[in-house]
């Protein structure tokens, strides 16, 4: 019965062992590299388009030097993560948190004044600046504007698709994933306990280590795969690599061996010790 339950518990660890990675993993791919990527490349195209709309005689390289400018800077970096981050758990809420797009938008603008006094051809000082922006704001409603399109997105969502978006948001969310690692936790203790010597839990963790390190590679390539599949037949530049995975693989795969190698080490301390005695 120990030796079912012990098989159990070990299954269990190759389980949570490979479902804690590739949960991470797949949030990252997700957020960063598809929906963060695709907001980036449209933010940074379309501020690029307008710093350089009132510069026509622009050599390729002087509009590549402004586009990776606008591409590398920390206001716009940041605007990217805080909403790529809340995009798809919004799509999961019943009712949108407000969001201050206003003041994320006069925080680019700001960054980026030199671009603008570039493409005016003049400079503006801050309060120029705030005011052209608070005009701007009295016709547009940019907050509610974001609002608006989620719910949009929500009604014409098919019911599959939503779904699966709130399935995403559940396995993805830290609670998640903590009780992902407090189920780990749990059962090496058990393991531990059921198991005798006090060390040959290392071995269970070591062989779920190695089998993990397997699903995780195989898991990584397959999403890789499919993602940049997807992404090729949008004629985008994005790409998914599975390099983070099969470096965890890697980590993993390593970590076991050197467990399984203990195990036999202090077993045959243990051979010797018995048979001094």
């Amino acid at each position: 019965m120990k030796t079912f339950i012990r098989g159990l518990l070990t299954t269990i660890l190759v389980f949570t062992f490979t479902l804690i990675p590739t949960v991470i993993y797949a949030e990252r791919t997700v957020n960063e590299d598809l929906i963060g990527d695709y907001f980036k490349e449209a933010i940074t195209s379309q501020m690029t388009e307008v710093i350089t709309s009132d510069l026509p005689d622009l050599s390729e390289e002087e509009y590549q030097t402004i586009e990776e400018n606008i591409e590398n800077n920390e206001e716009i970096n940041a605007f990217v993560e805080k909403y790529s981050s809340r995009l798809l758990q919004d799509l999961s809420k019943e009712n949108v948190d407000d969001v201050d797009l206003e003041e994320d938008i006069r925080n680019i603008l700001h960054g980026n004044k030199d671009m603008i006094e570039e493409a005016l051809g003049e400079e503006i000082t801050d309060e120029q600046l705030d005011q052209a922006l608070d005009e701007a704001f009295e016709t547009e409603e940019v907050d509610n504007a974001y609002q608006q399109i989620i719910k949009e997105a929500k009604d014409e969502m098919p019911a599959e698709a939503q779904t699966m978006i709130d399935g995403y948001n559940t396995i993805t969310s830290s609670e998640f994933i903590m009780i992902a690692v407090i189920i780990s936790v749990v059962a090496i203790i058990m393991i531990a306990l059921l198991k005798k010597p006090y060390y040959k839990w290392i071995v269970n963790v070591g062989i779920a280590g190695i089998i993990s390190a397997l699903f995780i590679a195989l898991i990584g390539a397959s999403i890789s795969l499919l993602f940049n599949l997807v992404i090729e037949s949008m004629n985008t530049t994005m790409t998914v690599s599975a390099l983070p995975m099969l470096i965890t693989a890697g980590i993993m795969l390593v970590v076991s061996i050197i467990l399984i190698v203990i195990n036999s080490i202090l077993d045959s301390k243990g051979q010797r010790k018995n048979a001094v005695s």
